[in-house]
């Protein structure tokens, strides 16, 4: 028995264009590449302290990576259109000043005489010390042809504050939880790099502590006692103190009462005892917290520096939340 043989079934081409059908393409694959770079972020984060669920973030990361991608994106459509149409894509947006592309192929990178002076130009907060001059210069190729110089993006402005010198002297604002993480961020970052925590992570205590300072303003809306961490005078203090009310817990059970306080002249001498306090033994687990805001605040809570028992939660909650989020954008402005 023989089968006929086979007929062609005729497809209709699509309707849609070739350019079209492709950067579609090319955008539905720059969005799942945001979403990835999202998830990946959030996962070096410790999430929510007081595990919610995650139904409505996921929701709202899908729908922030559609927005990363709409317009020009992230730059990654026309290297995808060029790699899915298999030539170079009309008209399609250059390379910003200062970096490499992607696709080398796509676009050749020029080389220059080995006689011309290359150099990559370093940002000034990173020259001096071993490094002299305004570049790092690049051995020369074997093929007599180096890299010409090629300028770097200028340093972000958080890390261009970092590296400010810390006014001792500087007062402390009080006036809003943008003004507060402003005048402590400086000090919360030297101290930070003597204990090796995350600056952040100081700030958050301060600010559960002080409530955003409000608790230690006066009637101008500067500090008073300036005692950012709640330390408390016992008996070997030789310093000035004053009394306040405050809260602790005894089995369990919020009690006020009153006790009384270090005072310091300055956020730098708050921030100073505090270091000299974090370096004794008892808070040696604090100190091997690495970078995890709630590590330390957990070292810190089992230490003993509070009686509450939600102390370590709180200070994650307020380092990943939004006035510290808002208040730390600020700082770049």
């Amino acid at each position: 028995m023989r089968l006929p043989a086979a007929t062609p079934i005729p497809l209709q081409r699509s309707q849609t264009p070739e350019r079209a059908r492709v950067e579609e393409a090319a955008r539905g694959l720059e969005s799942q590449f945001a979403q990835m770079l999202i998830k990946n972020l959030r996962s070096t984060t410790p999430g929510d302290p007081f595990g919610g669920d995650t139904t409505y973030r996921e929701m709202y990361d899908q729908a922030l990576a559609q927005e990363l991608t709409k317009g020009r994106g992230l730059g990654l459509q026309p290297m995808i259109v060029r790699q899915l149409a298999g030539t170079q894509a009309e008209a399609a947006p250059s390379t910003p000043t200062g970096f490499l592309p992607l696709n080398p192929a796509a676009r050749p990178l020029p080389l220059a005489p080995a006689d011309t002076p290359s150099g990559l130009p370093l940002p000034a907060g990173l020259r001096g010390n071993s490094l002299t001059g305004d570049s790092l210069t690049l051995a020369p190729a074997s093929s007599g042809a180096s890299l010409p110089a090629m300028a770097l993006p200028a340093r972000p402005p958080l890390l261009a504050a970092a590296n400010k010198t810390c006014d001792e002297n500087a007062p402390l604002d009080c006036s809003s939880p943008e003004a507060f993480v402003r005048s402590v961020w400086p000090h919360a970052q030297k101290a930070a790099a003597e204990l090796g925590v995350p600056p952040k992570a100081l700030v958050a205590q301060a600010a559960l502590e002080t409530g955003w300072g409000r608790r230690l303003a006066g009637k101008n809306g500067q500090a008073t006692s300036h005692n950012l961490f709640g330390i408390k005078a016992g008996g070997g203090w030789r310093g000035d103190q004053v009394e306040a009310p405050t809260h602790e817990y005894v089995d369990g059970t919020r009690v006020t009462t009153r006790a009384r306080f270090r005072s310091y002249r300055s956020a730098a001498d708050s921030f100073a005892d505090y270091t000299r306090l974090l370096q004794g033994p008892r808070y040696a687990a604090a100190r091997a917290s690495g970078g995890s805001v709630h590590q330390f605040a957990s070292a810190l809570q089992r230490a003993g520096y509070a009686t509450d028992p939600a102390y370590a939660a709180k200070i994650a909650a307020i380092a990943d939340g939004a006035t510290m989020r808002r208040a730390l954008d600020g700082l770049e402005g």
